[in-house]
């Protein structure tokens, strides 16, 4: 009789292997009967080990010749993956070939159970099961279950096939193929996603079956056919592109035949960037719509609606630790018709900037630079050069800091006036004097000082002489909504077209209130104005010089009362008119995770006035609802409307959302109504109501029920 190999058992326990392969086997039994000397008997408790594979019984029946395994009574399979169990099994321990006559199986990392008539583990980590019923629902009543006369999964592929398939849902068959595969991890596969059903006004009944293509490790496409019964056909496609260096994205759609229209319209988005070596970058972004009615006709949000522009453009950057080169090549295009050619955007063709920072002990020196070629067929067009050096000595202590600068601000016009007697070149001179300094004081207060409290100040004053700039070209110079970031900035302007002179000092102080024991902040509030020592005289064309020797009041406030309630204010105020200039205030009620209550009005005088409600809240143990309506008060009408209401259990989801929205620049309306359906562990996860209402639910944040 020839034994194989023993190997060192652990106590009362006997375990020898074989070489099986690349693997050991290793068989741990707790008793051995060796009468036979064909046929070992093991019983007590048997394990069958090959890697990070196991297979164990209360008995088995090993031969010696043939190297094969009858394993009896109750027996269990498991590797990192799956696990499968049942009555009775054969393996093959040369092949490393299981074989249960019937069997149950769970996936380990997903809550994914089946069984079959016959079940096999082959030795490349592949299993097949015949007469096979499949389902992530518990074992009580399951509410799905995906049938199939064959079934493959490989498992570290991550995806199985199924042939002959019939899905039921309740017990009542929904789907039937002959043939079909399907995820069973996170890897990516190819296959058909979930569908969307919805219902628009501008679209009618409008249908999307996504198709997900996994052509490469590195790359992959989705193509959605979309049905739109009030105007046709559309085919949409999403290719991505990734490399060690490179990453790339590029959106597709084209109607053949708008049916309301008579035309074909399309949509073209591509974004691409590549890291080179030694700090350079290329970053390219490019955009192009058919017309300017697309997205309003297809679209299913304002945010999409009210684009006005496309960006293209093409940048290629350098950067080292304290410096950095940028080269770009821009252009717009338009899609609001109500912009006309005198205010459509400039062509920078082309725009190079040179940024750097350097410190030296108490010396700091920042440069800003810009050279930049404006175009358009309209208007004045030229060449634009900014320079902006400045000189800075900062003192830092522990609760303080005081920085002194003096820059000077070059601006240098060369433009294109062909055939005229104007002038065509331009220079201005600015220096800029600024002293920006703050205190950081604190104290602990309450009975126990669990408590921290800070008070700090801050002061900012800037000097810029006056210069008439009337003769300078606007290029791409706004003048930016006032508020706290704004109160403490140099300039009044964004872009180098105007400097506004100033002689003003800009005050603020803020104060926290943060809770010791978890460095939380309860409490934060900064209230600052500005305050003018000579009228301003520079402005932009078509608005006056302001007149104020002080400016509005801004203020903000973030209460945080605990863990559930959150308030929060933004406040500016005209002292000279006693008026409210602008205002917001939000508050929010959040139990829990999975629940949120949500109020808003915000108002602009003579402009806005909104207020705003949103609920995120469960009804039972399985139903949800989210909703959210914004209403103008100036206008009396409501902006937008949602509600989602969503039945989940443990394995599949149910959504429905109704929609009304504006979705012309001109303020018309939209409705739509969605349906999903989402079979968990089987179908892709479909965008969820959280994803639709994100833009109109303030602070909300999304969340899975359990």
């Amino acid at each position: 009789m020839c034994l194989p190999e023993f190997l060192a058992p652990p106590s009362n326990l006997n375990t020898f292997g074989t070489p099986a392969d690349d693997q050991r086997l290793q068989i741990t039994t707790g008793g051995i009967d060796l009468t036979n000397e064909n046929n070992f008997e093991l019983f007590d408790q048997v394990i069958f080990q090959y890697g990070n594979r196991s297979l164990s019984a209360e008995s088995a029946t090993y031969n010696t010749e043939t190297k094969d395994a009858q394993v009896h009574g109750t027996v269990t399979y498991q590797d990192t993956e799956v696990t499968i169990y049942g009555n009775d099994a054969e393996f093959d321990t040369q092949e490393q070939i299981v074989a249960f006559s019937a069997g149950a199986f769970e996936l380990t990392n997903r809550t994914t159970r089946g069984s079959g008539s016959t079940i096999t583990i082959e030795n490349d980590n592949t299993i097949s099961l015949n007469e096979v019923d499949f389902t992530t629902c518990p074992e009580i009543l399951p509410d799905w279950q995906l049938l199939a006369r064959e079934l493959d999964m490989n498992i570290d592929q991550g995806f199985g096939t199924a042939r002959g398939v019939r899905l039921n849902f309740k017990g009542v068959p929904i789907f039937a193929a002959p043939y079909m595969t399907f995820p069973i991890d996170d890897r990516r596969k190819s296959g058909l996603l979930t569908p969307n059903i919805s219902n628009r006004d501008r679209t009618g009944l409008d249908i999307s079956m996504p198709y997900y293509l996994n052509l490469a490790p590195n790359y992959d496409m989705t193509i959605t056919p979309r049905y739109m019964r009030e105007r046709g056909g559309q085919i949409t496609s999403e290719f991505r592109y990734l490399s060690t260096k490179s990453q790339a994205q590029v959106d597709f759609e084209y109607v053949p035949r708008d049916s309301i229209l008579d035309l074909s319209r399309s949509y073209l988005n591509i974004e691409h960037e590549t890291n080179f070596a030694a700090g350079w970058r290329l970053v390219t972004n490019a955009q192009h719509v058919s017309d300017v009615n697309y997205f309003e006709d297809l679209g299913d949000s304002l945010s999409v609606a009210s684009q006005t522009h496309l960006d293209r453009h093409i940048d290629l950057s350098y950067r080292r630790e304290n410096w950095s080169l940028l080269a770009r090549m821009q252009q717009f295009q338009t899609i609001d018709p109500m912009i006309d050619d005198q205010n459509e955007p400039y062509k920078r063709v082309p725009q190079f900037v040179f940024s750097g920072r350097w410190n030296k002990g108490h010396f700091r020196f920042k440069s800003d630079n810009e050279l930049v070629n404006f175009d358009r067929p309209i208007g004045a067009t030229g060449w634009r050069m900014d320079l902006n050096e400045e000189i800075a000595f900062p003192l830092k202590r522990p609760g303080m800091f005081l920085t002194t600068a003096l820059a000077l601000r070059q601006t240098n016009y060369w433009l294109n006036e062909k055939n005229t007697k104007k002038d065509t070149e331009f220079s201005r001179t600015l220096p800029v004097a600024s002293i920006d300094a703050g205190l950081t004081l604190d104290r602990l207060i309450g009975k126990e000082k669990n408590w921290l409290q800070t008070i700090e100040p801050r002061l900012l004053y800037v000097n810029i002489p006056f210069e008439d700039q009337t003769n300078l070209p606007v290029f791409d110079t706004i003048e930016p909504t006032f508020n706290l970031v704004q109160l403490f900035r140099k300039y009044r302007y964004v872009g180098p077209d105007r400097i506004a002179d100033v002689d003003r000092l800009s005050y603020g102080v803020t104060t926290r209130l943060i809770n010791n024991n978890t460095g939380a902040e309860t409490l934060t509030g900064t209230l600052g104005r500005t305050r003018h020592f000579r009228r301003q005289k520079v402005s932009l064309p078509g608005y006056p010089a302001s007149l104020q020797n002080d400016s509005d009041y801004i203020a903000e406030v973030a209460l945080n009362l605990n863990s559930t309630w959150r308030l929060g204010l933004d406040y500016q105020w005209d002292s000279e008119t006693n008026k409210t200039v602008r205002s917001e205030t939000r508050l929010q009620y959040r139990p829990e995770s999975d629940r949120l209550l949500g109020l808003a009005y915000r108002s602009q005088h003579g402009f806005l006035k909104q207020g705003d409600i949103s609920v995120v809240w469960p009804i039972g143990q399985a139903w949800r609802v989210i909703g959210q309506t914004s209403y103008s008060l100036l206008d009396r009408k409501p902006l937008q409307r949602y509600l989602g209401w969503e039945y989940e259990s443990c394995c599949w989801r149910l959504r429905l959302v109704g929609k009304h929205y504006i979705s012309r620049r001109t303020g018309e309306s939209d409705s739509s109504f969605t349906v999903q359906f989402q079979l968990k562990g089987f179908t892709d996860d479909s965008e969820s109501p959280e994803e639709l209402l994100d833009r109109g639910i303030l602070g909300y944040q999304q969340f899975d029920m359990p």
